[in-house]
Order: structure tokens, then sequence, then C-alpha cells
């Protein structure tokens, strides 16, 4: 029963893979140049945004959790003015130069160069309003995003099997999260997309079966030390996190019956209601299993990567 379910959810998560293919997302890294540093915090925090917004617009993702790939920005100021008030306004004509690269072979994928003008009352409005006014749509941003995602592409479509392995390789270690980030990082419109989904619902499955019996296990363990009814309460309260797909989801049900049948009151826990529709389900699964590989991600890559041989 329990290969059948898998085999099952396997070819609705390939489908829902295939649905997407024609989306092709690339996963990315933003990131400022270092001399950022140098600009108001605040206008820098709107710059990044601004990549993402570049970015997202563009078909690419920052989502990821692990990506050679990074797109950057590096600012000099042309020009500086002020314009006479009340109030005195500063302007600012800036040169923005786009990277993208592969950040492990230290490959640049090309330039675009733009330049903005920023007016507002102060240094920082100014930067900021600058910042605001650079558009997804300018042709040479969009020329060197379409040049890194062909580059992008190339790679997952040759890389793919190697990840594959690295993935394979930290399951059998039982590192289910970091596993599924290796996995997470091949885009579905990739050549081994529909290979890496069909494999990331396995790890998923995996580590949802390991965490939901350890917590069977926990509850055993609290009423086996002592059987009364706020212990009772406790042990439910374990036993209704447990998912109805997990294979421990059987014995979790009766344990909670028997837990109930020796208290006096009835406990008003109930365990979760089973799916009924599978194509629902893989597309709950493959959220959480994303949100697992992303936070597991962002908890290990650093937050700064070098970018200066970009110049």
């Amino acid at each position: 029963m329990k290969l059948k379910r898998i085999l099952l959810a396997s070819c609705c998560f390939v489908a829902l893979a295939s649905a997407h293919a024609q989306d092709c997302v690339m996963p990315v890294s933003i990131q400022l140049d270092e001399d950022f540093t140098n600009i108001p915090s605040a206008a820098s925090t709107v710059m990044y945004q601004t990549l993402n917004r570049i970015a997202t617009e563009n078909g690419l993702t920052s989502e990821s959790p692990t990506t050679p790939f990074v797109l950057t920005v590096h600012c000099d100021v042309l020009d500086k003015s002020n314009l006479p008030g009340p109030p005195i306004q500063t302007v600012y004509n800036l040169g923005l130069t786009f990277y993208m690269a592969d950040t492990y072979t230290q490959k640049k994928f090309g330039t675009a160069y733009i330049t903005v003008d920023g007016v507002g009352t102060g240094e920082v409005k100014s930067y900021i309003n600058a910042f605001r006014r650079i558009s997804a749509n300018n042709a040479e941003i969009k020329n060197l995003l379409n040049r890194g995602k062909a580059n992008m592409q190339k790679y997952y479509d040759t890389q793919y099997p190697n990840i594959l392995k690295e993935a394979k390789r930290l399951m059998s270690l039982q590192k289910y999260e970091e596993a599924l980030m290796q996995v997470l990082s091949i885009p579905l419109c990739s050549k081994g997309g529909d290979e890496a989904a069909r494999y990331g619902l396995e790890i998923y499955t995996k580590n949802l079966d390991r965490m939901n019996l350890f917590l069977l296990n926990q509850a055993k363990a609290l009423w086996a030390a002592g059987q009364d009814q706020q212990t009772a309460y406790n042990v439910c309260g374990l036993l209704s996190q447990i998912d109805p797909d997990a294979a421990c989801y059987g014995d979790a049900s009766k344990f909670m019956q028997e837990v109930k049948s020796q208290v006096r009151s009835d406990i008003d826990l109930e365990m979760r209601d089973k799916y009924h529709d599978q194509i629902q389900l893989e597309k709950d699964r493959i959220s959480a299993a994303r949100a697992v590989g992303v936070a597991f991600g962002n908890g290990q890559k650093p937050t700064t990567t070098n970018v200066m041989w970009l110049k």
C-alpha cells in the first residue's frame, strides 16, 4: 500500500512539474557590489529590492536554496548637484553596471550599463528615487539576463547528474534537508527537472516518515512516564501533529485511541483527516519539500560572496 501511494504521488509530482516546464524559472543569488557599503543603507536596501524585482520579472528566482549564479550591480556617481529651494534638492546622476556570472568558475556572462538620475530632499532620497526608476524591461538589462539564463540552462542540462549524485550521497547519510537543498537547485524546466522532482518527493517522504516516527516515539515515552489526564492531553497534542500520509499514521491513530480510552473525560483532539485529492496533496507536499530545502539552504549559505573579480 505504501509503495502504491508513493508511485501514485510520484506520477502526480511529475505531472505538476511538466505543467510548469514552459515557465522556465532559473535560480540566481542576488547580491550588491562591495562598493555599496559607501551608499546609505536605506538606499542599498532599495537597490537590493530592485534587483529582486528585475530578476523576478525576467524569469529568475532568488528563493532557490543554492545556486552558483549571481546577479549583482556596481554603482558609480557620475555627477552630483543641488537644486535651489526651498527645499534644496540633491541631484545624482548614476552609472550602474549589472553583472551576471557563475561564481564557481568565475565566468562572467556579460554586463549591462545604464545611467539613471535621482532627485530628492537629501542624499538618501536622491539615491532611493534613482534606484526605483530602474525598469525591469530595460533592453540592456533584459539582454544580459537572457544571456545569463541561456548559460544557466546549459549548466543544469549537463550537470544535473552530478547534483543528483551528491543528493543521493547525502540521502545515504540521512542528511535529508541537505539532500533536498541539492535536488531543489535543479530547475523544473531543465533536462533533469522531472528526475529531480521524483527524487525530491522520495527524499521528502523519507524525511517526513522519520520526523513523524520521532513524534510517535516521543508521545509513547511521555505516556509511559505517567498516565494522568494532563499527560493524555500532552500526548494527544504530539500525535495530532503526525501527517496523515506518514508511514506511522495508523499506529499513531491506534495509540491515540488507547490513550483516550484510559482517561475519564473525552479529549477533543483528533488526528487530521487523510487527503482525498492526490493532486492537491502533491502541490502541498511540493511546497513543504521546498520549504525544508530552502530553510536549510538559508541557514547554511554565506550572506555575501566576493564578486570583486567581476570588474
